[in-house]
């Protein structure tokens, strides 16, 4: 059987591209990134590392797409190395609430603590640190 490697890129449709990219820099510390797809048009996605999450807006998503998409349909968890205690006061610092949290979740890799947001999409944001 083939096997797959990694995650290349995940897509999240949104009502507004503009306050995703400020949620997710401001809050989460991604950077956003405009590029040319092959089909010559100027796409925006945030990005941490290696990892990148493009952005359809509302209405005007790229083809092909998800069979119904949908903003504030996503589940997301993000590991960080930064202790919840910070994430938690940063977090404060900006007025986004926490959810839930800090819990004990099992990751893909094995036990984490986390804790849960919302972007302004009301897609549910897990940011958690191993166990």
């Amino acid at each position: 059987m083939p096997n797959l490697t990694s995650l290349d890129h995940l897509v999240l449709t949104v009502a507004s591209i503009y306050q995703t990219v400020k949620f997710y820099e401001n809050v989460l510390g991604m950077q956003s990134e405009r590029f040319q797809a092959t089909d010559g048009t100027a796409r925006i996605a945030v990005a941490f590392g290696s990892q990148k999450i493009n952005l359809h807006q509302v209405g005007a998503e790229f083809d092909p797409k998800a069979a119904r998409p949908v903003a504030g349909a996503a589940d997301l968890c993000f590991l960080s190395d930064t202790p919840l205690a910070e994430w938690i006061a940063h977090l404060a610092a900006h007025d986004v609430g926490i959810e839930d949290g800090p819990v004990a979740r099992t990751g893909a890799t094995g036990p984490i603590m986390s804790i849960y947001i919302r972007d302004p999409d009301g897609n549910l944001i897990e940011i958690s640190n191993a166990a």
